[in-house]
């Protein structure tokens, strides 16, 4: 899907993106903010408030780990995307606990959230690292997983 199929299909909402202030994030409120009210939530751990800058969007502050902060930034939200996470590899070998307590906790809560304020629809962000060491060319949705580190492990309990 390109960014005017995304523009025309969702038109007029309400729309809160986990992670906004990072790279998938930003983006993504980059292309919603045109014909859409953007809630941008970021605890900042690896966004940047640069990342959104110049766009039309209201950031909160707040961490998915925090059920009252999501509370109120889901309150009267038509979508969630949910790109949050800790995204290192490396991290999720070094400190696999925390990579668990942010990708799976914190996605849960999220979710939690979502349905809490009735959100409509909640897209969730995945990772082909699910895969395992297979070449991008090679890799099909329809492939058995085979995550073989903790943040793969984490994205794939979120799947």
């Amino acid at each position: 899907m390109n960014d005017m199929e995304l523009e025309e299909i969702i038109k007029g909402k309400k729309i809160c993106v986990t992670g906004g202030a990072g790279f998938i994030g930003s983006h993504l409120c980059e292309v919603l903010d045109k014909n859409n009210e953007v809630i941008a939530f970021d605890n900042l751990a690896t966004g940047h408030l640069e990342n959104i800058k110049g766009f039309d969007v209201k950031f909160i502050k707040g961490d998915i780990r925090d059920s009252n902060a999501l509370d109120g930034a889901f309150s009267d939200v038509d979508y969630v995307f949910h790109t949050a996470a800790n995204p290192s590899v490396i991290s999720s070998i070094q400190d696999p606990e925390s990579t668990n307590n942010v990708n799976v906790d914190g996605t849960l809560k999220v979710l939690l959230a979502a349905r809490k304020a009735k959100v409509k629809k909640l897209v969730y962000s995945a990772s082909s690292s699910v895969y395992g060491n297979i070449p991008a060319d090679k890799m099909r949705e329809d492939m058995a997983p085979q995550p073989n580190t903790p943040y793969a492990v984490s994205k794939l309990l979120g799947e």
